[in-house]
């Protein structure tokens, strides 16, 4: 599996919704060595709970992978708010 489709499969655990609650990830970069790799996320929460005001939140999420034999084992995330 190369880099880019371990990020893929981790972005779409990411966006999985529950009933109420939603996460959109764009990748802002991605950069990419044999043995390491990292990619820079702009994320978007939305929750939309029936009586409740709507929450929107955006932050930019940076995830680090390295490769350990013939797997890409995220080793470093770092989630940052954006206000």
């Amino acid at each position: 599996m190369t880099f880019r489709q371990a990020l893929h499969r981790h972005l779409q655990a990411l966006e999985r919704s529950d009933l109420h609650a939603r996460l959109f990830a764009t990748p802002l970069e991605i950069h990419e060595a044999a043995n390491a790799g990292f990619a820079v996320l702009h994320l978007l929460y939305c929750e939309d709970i029936p009586g409740k005001p709507a929450l929107r939140q955006q932050s930019h999420l940076t995830l680090v992978f390295h490769r350990r034999e013939d797997q890409w084992v995220r080793v470093q995330d770092q989630d940052n708010l954006i206000r």
